[in-house]
């Protein structure tokens, strides 16, 4: 078995030499570090020791062996207690050495945690019952395999003050500033307002009515945004859309032609608007270079159509594990949260949404959390109610709150972020003009918000003198996404402020790449 004495013993002095070191290592170490299958020495003598210093006692080689004669701790080669302790006691060692020896230690049990997951998966796999379906064999192993590790990881943290380690945090993060906290995404109002809704550990959801653009969005977001932070993305499809379809609607994105030209295979001899057949073919091809050189942009499809609430969460852990890797960031894209109907009867439709959300929240939170941070960010989309019809309504009958939701409160309970998209009917458009979007993507719930706060918080005061709640302007066009500013920009154009909706500034066009930039003409 993988195990250091000579390691061990070095750490028990350096426990008894340099006690007033142990408030650095006690989150560190604990009494999985010390091998214990061929003698229970080691261990103990760590139990006592620690149990001393937690208490807050000083305890020396004297005090030790009077508690280890007491326990009755046998010794193999019968080695004297009293003079096991005073060789302890006495071989002396430095705090930089005895910190170094701790770390090394841990890398030790590291080893064995891992030999030990391997050896128990094996067995498993070896006498697995063959009335087990695969899906479960494959969880199965999972499961005991990566809980070792998990373990491993979190340790035995135990409760942690707030207020000790305030000072410190605030003091890092000053001496480290940083632009956000979380991935920011190609929108530059979205960012100002509500920060980066792709955060580690939370979830963002859409909800719109079927055909609204939702898929669109949400998938638009999540591939720019990987795009501009070198993050992958995984995409879950619940059956609506294949491999193909998906291809020609993110090809049509970004290359900002139109999917039939791309499904017709008409894209190579074929003109758009002021563009020539030729012209086409290059932003076509142009699209595959960029992909290409971009620097770790991926997209990977699962469908996940049929599958339980297990059944998906387990398939997420699994494709992180083997395409992203431990403690890396990725981007959970999931189309979309709906009821699962081959189980209906089982369970109520709410209480298999509710039982959805709270698996992906607890597995992104919790599960896929490394270090003590998650490293997993969600969004994902759900269909509105029939309050949320907008065909054939004045705009004094559309319903913009939460109403809107459709399946069940879990979502909004869990989700960090809740938008309504919708589009724009007749009349608001003749209203705000053109140039502000097609779309309207209205926060219903926000957990988190973005330096300018006050915009998301403080109503619009229109040049009527009426106020209004503020919402984001959007335009789809090609299965591509435009911001085209917010309500606040409208009533500043409206009061004689210069702007231009569909302009970026400098600063925010450089920071992302070459193939996330749009062409305002298409």
């Amino acid at each position: 078995m993988i195990h250091s004495f000579e390691l061990e013993k070095k750490v028990l002095s350096g426990l008894l030499q340099h006690q007033h070191k142990w408030e650095e290592i006690a989150t560190i170490i604990n009494e999985k570090d010390f091998y214990s299958e061929d003698s229970k020495v080691h261990i103990s003598i760590f139990k006592l020791i620690r149990s001393s210093l937690n208490k807050g006692e000083a305890i020396d080689d004297t005090i030790l062996i009077e508690k280890l004669n007491a326990l009755n701790v046998s010794f193999p080669d019968n080695i004297e207690i009293s003079e096991f302790i005073h060789s302890l006691a006495y071989f002396k060692i430095s705090e930089e050495v005895f910190i170094s020896c701790v770390k090394e230690l841990k890398k030790v049990t590291a080893c064995r945690t891992i030999y030990n997951s391997c050896s128990k998966t094996a067995k498993f796999v070896k006498k697995a019952d063959p009335t087990l379906s695969y899906q479960e064999i494959i969880d199965s192993a999972d499961k005991l395999y990566n809980e070792d590790l998990k373990n491993f990881e979190c340790g035995d943290s135990g409760p942690v003050d707030l207020f000790e380690i305030m000072e410190d945090l605030i003091e890092d993060r000053g001496n480290n500033p940083q632009e956000s906290f979380g991935l920011l995404g190609p929108h530059k109002r979205m960012n100002e307002i509500y920060g980066p809704i792709l955060r580690a550990g939370n979830i963002a959801v859409i909800v719109a009515r079927s055909g609204q653009g939702k898929t669109s969005y949400a998938l638009d977001y999540c591939t720019r945004t990987g795009a501009a932070n070198n993050v992958p993305v995984v995409h879950f499809d619940n059956g609506e859309m294949s491999e193909e379809e998906l291809v020609m609607r993110q090809c049509s994105a970004m290359s900002g032609i139109p999917m039939w030209l791309l499904e017709t295979g008409k894209w190579r001899n074929t003109g758009y608007n002021d563009l020539s057949a030729e012209e086409v073919v290059a932003r076509v091809r142009n699209t595959f270079k960029k992909i290409k050189e971009g620097n770790g942009m991926k997209l990977y499809y699962i469908n996940v159509a049929g599958m339980d609430a297990d059944e998906m969460c387990s398939q997420l852990k699994r494709i992180y594990y083997s395409k992203i890797g431990r403690g890396n960031e990725m981007i959970f894209s999931f189309d979309y949260i709906k009821t699962d109907f081959a189980n209906m009867g089982k369970n109520d439709g709410w209480a298999q949404v509710a039982y959805l959300v709270h698996k992906f929240k607890q597995t992104i939170h919790r599960d896929l959390c490394f270090d003590g941070k998650p490293c997993v960010s969600m969004l994902t989309s759900v269909q509105s109610n029939r309050l949320g019809i907008t065909t054939n309504r004045g705009v004094e009958n559309i319903v913009d709150d939460e109403s809107v939701v459709s399946l069940s409160d879990a979502i909004t309970h869990f989700c960090s972020w809740l938008f309504l998209l919708r589009q724009k009917v007749v009349d608001e458009i003749a209203d705000e003009g053109e140039d502000f979007g097609t779309h309207k993507l209205i926060n219903l719930k926000a957990r988190h918000l973005g330096r300018d706060a006050l915009r998301h918080i403080n109503p619009v005061s229109m040049p009527d003198g009426s106020k209004k709640r503020n919402f984001i302007n959007l335009r789809i066009k090609n299965f591509s996404v435009e911001e085209c500013g917010d309500l606040q920009d409208i009533a500043n154009f409206r009061n004689g402020i210069v702007i231009e909706p569909n302009s970026t500034t400098p600063e925010e066009d450089t920071e992302l790449p070459d193939i996330l930039r749009r062409d305002e003409q298409l």
